[in-house]
């Protein structure tokens, strides 16, 4: 029975210390990008509280693809392409969204498709 606790707690632990690092790593490449686009940041930076990052997905019928947000179900827009989709999402004042399209999770930002997680 001791050995299933002792088990169950570094598991426990190696869970915690990974959501650490992870938090860590995600804020350096943060940082990292901010700069590289020439934002002056420091390490107490402020994120404005205006700019929402909205959680999307992609549906595919026939060639079309369908653009919804994940919580409500609510569609925003359709088109041919991803691009057209960022684009039309822009135009519909969604400037951040991480979006889930197939099984890849992509950034759209200003209209246009930044990265791919």
């Amino acid at each position: 029975m001791m050995e299933f606790l002792f088990i169950a707690f570094v598991f426990f632990l190696g869970y915690q210390l990974g959501g650490i690092v992870l938090s860590y790593k995600l804020r350096d490449i943060i940082l990292r990008e901010a700069r590289k686009k020439g934002l002056n940041v420091d390490n107490n930076f402020v994120i404005n509280d205006k700019d929402d990052v909205y959680q999307l997905f992609i549906e595919r019928v026939n060639d079309v693809l369908y653009l919804y947000e994940r919580e409500k179900h609510t569609f925003i827009c359709q088109a041919k392409t991803v691009d057209e989709l960022a684009e039309l999402a822009n135009k519909n004042n969604i400037k951040y969204a991480a979006v889930l399209h197939d099984n890849d999770v992509i950034a759209f930002i200003d209209g246009k498709i930044e990265t791919t997680v």
